[in-house]
């Protein structure tokens, strides 16, 4: 198993903290006005980039304040039948939560905005939300949260598609309370991809469910598509956050840290810019150690399918099931198209290697390779009478 080298070690340790100290008076000097930002910022960037051996380096602007924005329905209800559910503890900090609500409801009027949270959240935020017109709604936490807490991520997405279905929307789009989704036309958009590629078996599902690429959708981890933005028919959101709760502690990742980053890491350096290749290749073990060190998202997506597309079970060939859901019942959006800000993770926002595909990330454009030319070595779809 591989370990930090030193010098990383002391640079996390020493080094970066000395940056951070030096770094914070130019970045707040920067972000005091569009004057500050071409005298120090740019500057910055320009230089990083001249010095540089390996990278360019682009930055994308967006508004914390969101009253400005333009929208492009400010009068219409096309979205009466929609729900957006922000899911998770609510985000007090510059009332990000908030903010958030407004932003939704100013960008699709009619559409229906639901917070959906835990017992005892912030009473100034919700009292808010409410006079913006959101429905807030609040759950007690399960008592087993399960790893990385993604049985709390269930139950909270769980209550706001069903709390959806309850107001008659047809359509939901799941997201989280710290993250907004920048893009005015998103909810049109998703729609428009749905109408653009049919479900390939409308009676096992009728329509696909829209995730994104960068950070949440991979071609080399089997049902890795993250669900920070996910958009479908409300019914069929409602049984992707129904699927099974996971029983491992709360703490698995932080204990089984190591592996599962050496896991990642020799998935990703063994099958980045590689083509038409499988994990189950490289090495005979991949799929004891995949099971037992998947993430929330993995674990998310590979239960739906199973539990109501086709059971997989161990020894079915996950990469072949996983193309197969793409193919036939999923659609990998482009992250640039959508514009979601995510502070309590920045990196995601980063403009970095989708385009180039150089660490075995699902984007569109791969998502439109395997829809139009993949072809699946089974039929996977449940059959009359089996159970899951």
């Amino acid at each position: 198993m591989k370990t930090k080298p030193v010098f990383k070690k002391i640079a996390e340790k020493v080094v970066d903290p000395i940056v951070r100290f030096y770094n914070f008076p130019l970045a707040y000097l920067a972000g005091r006005s569009e004057n500050m930002e071409k005298a120090i910022l740019r500057p910055v960037i320009k230089s990083f980039t001249n010095q540089s051996k390996d990278w360019i380096i682009q930055y994308v602007k967006l508004p914390k304040k969101v009253d400005k924005i333009p929208v492009e329905w400010p009068d219409d209800d096309r979205f009466a039948g929609y729900a957006i559910v922000m899911q998770g503890p609510v985000r007090t900090a510059e009332n990000f939560t908030v903010e958030t609500v407004k932003y939704y409801k100013r960008c699709y009027p009619g559409a229906t905005v639901i917070v959906s949270t835990w017992t005892g959240s912030d009473a100034a935020a919700k009292a808010a939300a409410e006079k913006l017109g959101a429905v807030w709604i609040e759950s007690e936490p399960p008592e087993v949260p399960g790893a990385g807490n993604v049985n709390m991520q269930l139950d909270s997405s769980l209550a706001g598609m069903k709390k959806a279905k309850e107001l008659g929307c047809q359509y939901a789009m799941k997201t989280r309370t710290d993250q907004r989704v920048y893009a005015n036309d998103v909810l049109q958009y998703f729609r428009n991809l749905q109408e653009m590629f049919p479900s390939g078996d409308p009676d096992l599902m009728p329509q696909r469910l829209v995730y994104i690429s960068r950070g949440s959708a991979y071609r080399y981890f089997p049902f890795f598509l993250g669900d920070f933005v996910v958009f479908g028919e409300t019914d069929e959101m409602i049984k992707l956050y129904s699927v099974k709760r996971d029983g491992r502690p709360n703490d698995f990742h932080k204990i089984r840290r190591e592996e599962e980053v050496q896991l990642n890491h020799e998935i990703g350096e063994k099958l980045e810019v590689k083509s038409n290749r499988s994990p189950y290749e490289l090495y005979p073990d991949f799929e004891e150690r995949y099971y037992d060190l998947m993430y929330a998202e993995i674990q998310i997506s590979l239960q739906f399918f199973s539990e109501n597309i086709c059971p997989v079970r161990r020894g079915d060939d996950m990469m072949d099931a996983y193309y197969t859901y793409l193919k036939k019942y999923a659609i990998v959006a482009d992250v640039e198209k959508v514009l979601p800000y995510f502070p309590k993770y920045p990196w995601y926002s980063r403009r970095g290697f989708n385009e180039f595909n150089a660490v075995g990330r699902m984007d569109f454009k791969k998502w439109l390779e395997l829809y139009l030319h993949y072809q699946p070595k089974r039929e996977w779809k449940r059959h009359s009478g089996e159970v899951h």
